[in-house]
């Protein structure tokens, strides 16, 4: 099998590889973000089964 630009198998495995599951889960790690009033409104309106 031939790939692009004369790259062999490992080059894409390595570029095209999944992020560690560590990495993801630091990056959700997040501060919760308080709504308004206005906002939850809009969220209960548009998604009622929350």
């Amino acid at each position: 099998m031939t790939y692009p630009f004369g790259a062999t198998k490992t080059d894409l495995e390595k570029t095209f590889r999944l992020p560690d599951t560590l990495v993801i889960a630091e990056s959700q790690e997040q501060e919760c973000i308080e709504l308004t009033e206005s906002d939850l409104a809009t969220v209960m309106l548009e998604h009622p089964g929350i």
